[in-house]
């Protein structure tokens, strides 16, 4: 699936640079949550029908892996690629929050005011970037992000929508709807809900002017816990692609 994510925002990037924005340099930080890097440093091992990936790693500059914070879980984890600091400075120390009595009814740490850490979306607003973001972790309410999606819920059903509405910048999913399509929140709907963030993204770029954009995927991520890391579930997620026309969003996703 995600061999044709990465390639649409890129083309989608290159169509904003010829408006307004052109001068100024554009950045995607694409989170693909839990992609382990033989998955694309030996895609051959598995049988993986990556191209895309392929190329970034031909042509682009990478690394063969990376040193993980403690704890080496999401939250804490993508706070440190915004922020640079490790979780004891920037305050995000795990998933969800301290709460040995359960009073907080398992939530997470989604609200950025518990960062405690200058981020990237600041730093980018304060340079004169129009700043966007789609299911980051901990961007709820978060400074410099002018249009936000942020990642939130809190019962698991149609109602944690209509409080991502609220979350969100104002009226932002209602008036992407009719180009980027519904927006879904449904964990075990994984491809779709990458596929779902993804158009999100490309819509912010394209219409909203976006010029530094974070986006996490998770749908790998959401696979593995279920089915194991490498397993063929895994490979599915990471590989499945669909008929999609990148400018209209129009196609067979099926």
């Amino acid at each position: 699936m995600l061999k044709r994510i990465i390639s649409f925002l890129a083309l989608a990037l290159a169509l904003a640079s010829t408006g307004a924005f052109a001068a100024q340099r554009a950045v995607a930080v694409i989170s693909i949550d839990g992609m382990r890097p033989n998955y694309v440093l030996k895609p051959d091992d598995y049988g993986l029908r990556i191209p895309n990936l392929r190329r970034l790693l031909r042509d682009g500059v990478h690394a063969t892996g990376v040193r993980g914070v403690l704890p080496t879980v999401t939250y804490p984890s993508h706070t440190t690629i915004v922020t640079g600091v490790w979780p004891a400075k920037h305050g995000i120390y795990a998933n969800e929050t301290w709460d040995p009595l359960r009073k907080n009814q398992g939530g997470w740490y989604w609200y950025s005011e518990d960062i405690q850490a200058p981020t990237l979306w600041q730093a980018a607003a304060r340079a004169g970037y129009i700043v966007g973001s789609v299911s980051w972790p901990v961007t709820v309410g978060a400074l410099g992000v002018t249009y936000s999606i942020p990642e939130d819920w809190r019962a698991q059903t149609s109602d944690d929508l209509k409080l991502l509405r609220v979350v969100s910048t104002p009226g932002l999913l209602q008036q992407l709807q009719s180009t980027a399509g519904e927006y879904t929140l449904n964990l075990d709907a994984a491809e779709a809900g990458d596929w779902a963030r993804a158009h999100h993204a490309i819509a912010l770029i394209r219409l909203k002017g976006v010029r530094f954009l974070t986006l996490h995927l998770a749908a790998l991520d959401h696979v593995e816990h279920s089915n194991g890391p490498f397993s063929p579930r895994a490979f599915q997620a990471l590989e499945e692609g669909h008929a999609l026309d990148p400018l209209g969003f129009s196609g067979d996703h099926s």
